[in-house]
């Protein structure tokens, strides 16, 4: 955010102490998630409200200031599932992959999603080649975010509605993550398994998930 020095050649608002302008800022971009907020990019979701146009239009300084709060807290959803009838805007990432949001973004949020009722659907599909699509997908999206010059975190998040496959026999989808290995701070987020709903098992899910994801990036931060 913009370093007040001379706050005589500043608008008003920027004029303001850096305390008071982040709470002004976290009241007009709140957390809100949106959903397709780009519709040509495959980005699922993002966390905050974007910053009101009116304001971005009012001057440079403002809108580069308010532009560099909501990009440090917003955080961009990417889901690797199965393509199978999934990926139906930015199939292969290409537009993301053009897109200027990815010189600005700071934050995203990858998402292994195992879809337990698709497996149901189609029997002939087995786990390995369920993963297999899975990593694929990562991988696609995680060389993308290799190239984002200000991306500083990742969150990886494990949704799993599969019952009968073990967690360790879906941990290569993990390898995905390896260019980004140095280069951003890795962190957990949702965690969650249709079977195990309630402790001890829930415990042991969560345990297992974070243990694999220590194992093959021991930088992750917990």
């Amino acid at each position: 955010m913009i370093s007040i020095t001379d706050t005589n050649a500043l608008p008003r608002l920027l004029q303001l102490p850096l305390e008071l302008r982040q709470h002004i800022y976290s009241y007009l971009c709140p957390p809100s998630p949106i959903s397709n907020p780009i519709p040509t990019v495959g980005i699922t979701s993002v966390s905050h409200r974007p910053p009101p146009l009116p304001l971005l239009l009012s001057c440079h300084a403002i809108s580069s200031d308010i532009t560099s709060y909501y990009f440090s807290n917003a955080s961009w959803k990417l889901i690797a599932s199965h393509a199978f009838n999934f990926y139906r805007i930015d199939p292969t990432l290409s537009n993301f992959a053009s897109s200027r949001l990815l010189k600005k973004i700071e934050k995203v949020e990858l998402v292994f999603w195992f879809d337990g009722s698709l497996l149901k659907s189609y029997p002939s599909l087995k786990t390995t080649t369920y993963c297999q699509e899975i990593r694929k997908r990562a991988t696609r999206a995680c060389e993308i975010l290799a190239t984002a010059p200000e991306l500083r975190t990742l969150q990886l998040s494990w949704v799993d509605s599969t019952t009968q496959e073990a967690i360790e026999d879906k941990r290569g989808v993990l390898d995905a993550l390896k260019i980004l290995d140095g280069k951003v701070r890795f962190e957990v987020g949702v965690l969650e398994w249709s079977g195990a709903q309630a402790e001890p098992e829930r415990g042991d899910f969560e345990k297992k998930v974070k243990g694999l994801i220590q194992v093959a990036h021991p930088v992750a931060a917990f």
